[in-house]
């Protein structure tokens, strides 16, 4: 399903849901739910088409689903890591009509800081704008390159460093913790240190989990906002020429 294009793809009810979550930053209401709960009742899934119909219906911008579609679809790809909770390496990628005007790499560049929060490094090779930033937490990417009268535009981040800082010093002192907890046990009878020793760690993981989740999935908002806006950046540039 994931590589079906998204204009064959029918969603299905969850896949919809999140989508119309995600095209108004909050859940559906009543009336949309209702809505489209009799549409998917009749058909076995919703296309984009079928989608944007909606949307048009309670005042949703067709733009704001196909990016929200696209961002749910793409969501397939990046599977998060079972223990870490969220994946590492995050990968979006869009192809659009037109070339990206070399006059406009000013404008480029400056979606692409607002929205990424990184001055960053840029490099042109061949017809092709990279953008990259390195840091503590990782390191991101985004590239546009351009062939035939169409960009392919890919925004990409690693987030090994941010999982290792974000549950190497918590799980380190949970360790020492419930390892102080069980020699108090062990040496004293106390049940507070058989407590501490058995409740630290279980409790410390879940806390830590989340943390790493909302990190992640940060990044990948602003990763699918990038190239989102450098989509209609470029295909406004061919609507120019």
């Amino acid at each position: 399903m994931a590589d079906t294009p998204i204009d064959e793809r029918r969603f299905t009810d969850e896949e919809v849901r999140e989508i119309l979550k995600k095209a108004v930053e909050k859940a559906p209401s009543r009336a949309l739910a209702n809505r489209e709960g009799l549409s998917l009742a009749e058909r076995e899934g919703l296309s984009l088409a079928e989608l944007k119909s909606i949307g048009e219906e309670v005042g949703i911008d067709a733009a704001r689903l196909e990016d929200a579609a696209r961002a749910v679809t793409l969501g397939e790809k990046n599977r998060p890591n079972k223990f870490l909770g969220a994946p590492t390496v995050l990968n979006f990628e869009r192809k659009v009509e037109g070339e990206f005007d070399p006059d406009d790499t000013p404008e480029i560049l400056s979606v692409i800081r607002r929205t990424m929060g990184q001055q960053g490094e840029v490099e042109d090779i061949r017809g092709s704008l990279e953008w990259s930033t390195k840091g503590e937490a990782g390191e991101s990417y985004v590239t546009l390159s351009s062939r035939d009268g169409t960009t392919i535009i890919r925004s990409s981040a690693n987030l090994s460093s941010a999982a290792i800082l974000t549950y190497f010093l918590p799980g380190i002192l949970g360790f020492i913790t419930s390892l102080v907890g069980l020699i108090k046990f062990v040496k004293d009878g106390s049940e507070i240190g058989l407590v501490i020793c058995l409740t630290v760690l279980p409790v410390l993981y879940p806390i830590v989990r989340t943390l790493f989740r909302k990190i992640s999935g940060h990044e990948s908002r602003k990763l699918q906002t990038v190239v989102d806006e450098l989509a209609r950046l470029t295909e406004g540039s061919g609507d120019r020429s």
